[in-house]
């Protein structure tokens, strides 16, 4: 299903971000057809061959094609990683939010097993010590709604415990977000206690890791979903912009002086007409207001 043509499409946009999909491709293929014009009439001034020059050009094409589709495959590689990972993350921040505190710091605690720490024993209030390879570490868990901070209290109870049973080392697990005042604490005894923040990106690394995650194939539906919802590209945005009004008028000088050039190149000439239509439909489209800009002034 991964190689249909749609997820092909749903993914290189995903790896485009605001640029539209449509603008990609055009360009993409004007870009290549100017190059490949451009070559053809360079060497009809220089061979007066026709055929050379059109074999060339078409050599040009060719390669130029196959690097638009090398290109197209690294997009396509690119945003399926970014759209499952995306999908995936927001599946992981979910499932947190919907179990309790005592479940999650099992969770906690089954990671850290994972990874290699042993003992996992309860100290206090969230409050969890662990050891490995002869170090024992401090856990305070935090589990916090998105909106909520952990406050500089919180973060002095954790150091004053470490402090007093000698602990260096220490791990602070939040699934909110920290105080200005907390972070600022946490900075001022970073050279004398080791402590790492482990938040809900670093904590889906971890679940990911371990292959706790569920398969990239199980949200297949959601991306349809997603695709269903989302809003129809414009074409007048994808083919109208300033960096391709430039392009346009570039190209509209260039197949002028061809077709002075080539008297007898109809080609050129109508090469010629269609980027000046381009070219001022493109001009036009920047200085005319558009519809939130009418609204505006309404």
């Amino acid at each position: 299903m991964t190689n249909d043509k749609n997820m092909k499409r749903i993914f290189v946009k995903e790896a485009l971000g605001s640029r539209k999909y449509f603008s990609y491709r055009t360009d993409l293929i004007l870009y290549k057809i100017l190059l490949s014009i451009i070559v053809l009439t360079a060497m009809f001034f220089m061979t007066s061959d026709i055929f050379l020059s059109v074999l060339f050009s078409a050599e040009v094409f060719a390669v130029f094609t196959l690097i638009n589709k090398m290109n197209m495959e690294r997009k396509k590689n690119e945003g399926k990683n970014m759209i499952f990972t995306r999908i995936k993350k927001d599946h992981f921040k979910k499932k947190l939010s919907e179990i309790n505190t005592a479940d999650f710091e099992l969770l906690i605690g089954y990671l850290l097993e994972i990874e290699g720490w042993k003992n996992y024993i309860k100290k206090g209030n969230h409050m969890y010590l662990a050891e490995k390879d002869g170090i024992i570490c401090c856990i305070k868990i935090f589990k916090l709604l998105e909106e909520n901070e952990v406050e500089k209290t919180d973060i002095r109870s954790m150091i004053e415990f470490m402090g007093q049973n000698s602990i260096r080392t220490g791990y602070l697990v939040v699934t909110g977000s920290m105080s200005q005042s907390a972070a600022e604490l946490l900075e001022k005894f970073k050279h004398k206690l080791h402590i790492k923040v482990l938040d809900v990106d670093e904590l889906y690394d971890r679940v990911e890791k371990q292959g706790m995650l569920p398969e990239d194939e199980n949200f297949m539906h959601q991306i349809f979903e997603e695709k269903k919802s989302s809003e129809k590209e414009e074409i007048k945005n994808n083919v109208f912009s300033s960096k391709k009004t430039i392009v346009y008028l570039a190209a509209t000088v260039f197949f002028y002086f061809s077709s002075k050039f080539i008297p007898d190149s109809i080609i050129s000439r109508y090469i010629f007409y269609y980027f000046v239509v381009l070219s001022v439909l493109s001009i036009l489209y920047m200085i005319l207001p558009g519809d939130e800009e009418v609204k505006k002034a309404k």
